[in-house]
């Protein structure tokens, strides 16, 4: 994988190269699957990463389960040793505000996940799962120093929640809620004042809700929200910005066989925030668009 940014300056009459460089490569995965009895089933994976980095080369198992108690109810569990690799972008960018990192090391770590589904009669599905993930040398954008930078965070374990509903309220009129508690917490930092915090920009718990009519024959219309936590925007926690909700409107219509009309308004009561401080966002915006196909 090979890629380049340059920047050119019109007034200046300057051309600034970002990064200009490559690494190679590659991964085997392989999978296996297991069914003992009807209701119950297990499959095993193995993945090598080849990467021209330093310890860039990487074999990650997993395996995962799924019993089902009864038609309606059935339990999953997985766990996966996982690894990434930093980007070109995250070695070697660079801005007037940012600069790559080219001393990043791998992220490594260990995820799994339990959790249950719930068929609710012939109209819909609940869905709980809790997860855990532990990864070492997690890489983060750290804009707090004085040149922005990527940076590997000594150990991060994420835990949480995931709630999901899905549900048919009629005919073509389908409804759907899902939530998200999340709580990154920082184990290990070369700054000991960073241990036991939540890790910046990661830990906000997230609500998404919507209600559509959608027919076979292609129409769709929805309303959907979407609603966001507080959040730390440092690692010591001193500093957060807070949560926000917008509304959205999507639709698409079927015009033809190989035409589809498309629309959507995004943040329908400009609601004003930031995901980043100082940088807000773009308000209300409307978007329309043919899809031909021939």
């Amino acid at each position: 994988m090979s890629a380049s940014n340059s920047t050119f300056n019109y007034l200046r009459n300057t051309d600034t190269t970002s990064y200009d460089d490559s690494i190679s490569q590659g991964a085997l995965f392989a999978r296996y699957e297991i069914n003992f009895t009807p209701s119950f089933s297990l499959n095993l994976g193995l993945r090598q990463d080849f990467n021209s980095l330093a310890n860039g080369s990487f074999t990650s198992p997993s395996i995962g389960a799924k019993l089902a108690l009864t038609d309606s109810t059935t339990l999953q569990a997985n766990y996966i040793r996982n690894f990434r690799a930093p980007t070109l972008f995250n070695l070697y960018a660079r801005g007037s505000t940012f600069v790559g990192n080219p001393n990043l090391r791998p992220e490594n770590g260990d995820s799994y996940d339990i959790g249950i589904d719930q068929k609710l009669w012939n109209f819909g599905l609940l869905r709980v799962t809790y997860f855990s993930n532990t990864i070492s040398d997690l890489i983060a954008y750290n804009f707090a120093v004085p040149v922005a930078t990527y940076e590997n965070i000594g150990l991060v374990r994420t835990t949480g929640i995931e709630a999901a509903l899905n549900v048919q309220l009629a005919k073509n009129v389908y409804a759907f809620v899902n939530y998200t508690l999340n709580d990154p917490r920082i184990l290990k930092s070369v700054n000991s004042a960073e241990v036991d915090k939540e890790l910046r920009f990661a830990g906000a718990d997230s609500l998404n809700l919507g209600i559509s009519y959608e027919t076979p024959q292609g129409l769709y219309a929805g309303i959907l929200m979407h609603s966001l936590g507080s959040y730390p925007i440092n690692n010591t926690n001193t500093e957060s910005l807070s949560g926000y909700t917008t509304f959205y409107f999507k639709t698409r219509i079927t015009l033809s066989d190989n035409l589809v009309f498309t629309g959507s308004v995004d943040n329908i009561l400009n609601q004003r925030y930031q995901l980043f401080p100082g940088y807000p966002d773009a308000g209300r915006v409307f978007q329309v668009g043919l899809n031909a196909t021939f």
